[in-house]
């Protein structure tokens, strides 16, 4: 059987009109579902680098992605590996990125060491662009943009419907 291959490694930038420690914050809070995250909350015993978590939603019936949190460099740098639990492919790594430019807050959000080709690929290149689009908008005015407001009014519709194998039950935090 022949190794994968791996996509390029992907930079999604954007300036977020903040102080580093607001945009830091905002990214780690674990306390309450963050709409750029599809209305979804870190789930983790703490965060720090060691430590498993999953993506939860906020009644804790669904979890959407999950992983080992590799390095935290507060209020700079967030490593993490992610794996989508609809998704039977392995486990990738998103770091995020925080740097103090003129005009606030430089946020990159990068993807590596995902397979090429995979539904993977294409799953976090969309929600890669949805999270650094929605969280500078967030973080700047308290509300992700129009379109992703409607898109989450539409997931919370479709919840019932979420497939069996995303359920909590499945995805326990001590796996």
């Amino acid at each position: 059987m022949s190794e994968p291959k791996f996509a390029e490694k992907q930079f999604y930038r954007v300036v977020i009109n903040a102080p580093i420690e607001t945009v830091w914050s905002e990214l780690v809070n674990t306390a309450s579902p963050r709409p750029f995250f599809w209305n979804s909350r870190w789930d983790a015993k703490q965060m720090a680098p060691g430590e498993r978590y999953r993506m939860v939603s906020n009644d804790e019936k669904v979890v959407a992605v999950i992983g080992d949190i590799i390095e935290m460099d507060p209020p700079h740098k967030l490593v993490h590996s992610f794996q989508l639990t609809s998704l039977p492919d392995p486990a990738s790594t998103v770091t995020y990125t925080l740097k103090e430019v003129d005009g606030g807050t430089e946020f990159t959000l990068i993807t590596d060491n995902i397979v090429a080709g995979s539904k993977s690929e294409k799953s976090m290149d969309d929600g890669a662009k949805f999270i650094v689009e929605n969280f500078k908008a967030y973080v700047e005015t308290g509300k992700v943009k129009f379109g992703a407001r409607m898109m989450l009014a539409i997931f919370a519709l479709m919840a019932p419907m979420t497939p069996k194998a995303m359920r909590a039950e499945n995805w326990p935090l001590d796996s």
